[in-house]
């Protein structure tokens, strides 16, 4: 999710399609209690979930990653 800056409020949502494995990787987790919580995404995080799920995410907002494991 994205948030503008000043703002409190979500502004841009995605659904990410990407392997549990390979987002702890770029995540850099090492164990199943890391997926339970909220990121503010790095912007090397934001380009290595970029390359991986070959998409755009916008470059205007402060980007969050809330992810659970299935």
């Amino acid at each position: 999710m994205g948030v503008r800056d000043g703002e409190d409020f979500t502004s841009y949502k995605t659904t990410l399609k990407i392997p549990s494995n390979e987002l702890a990787r770029v995540m850099g987790w090492e164990s199943k209690e890391d997926f339970v919580y909220d990121y503010q995404l790095t912007k090397s995080q934001i380009r290595a979930i970029e390359q991986v799920c070959m998409i755009s995410l916008p470059n205007d907002l402060t980007l969050f990653l809330t992810s659970f494991e299935s």
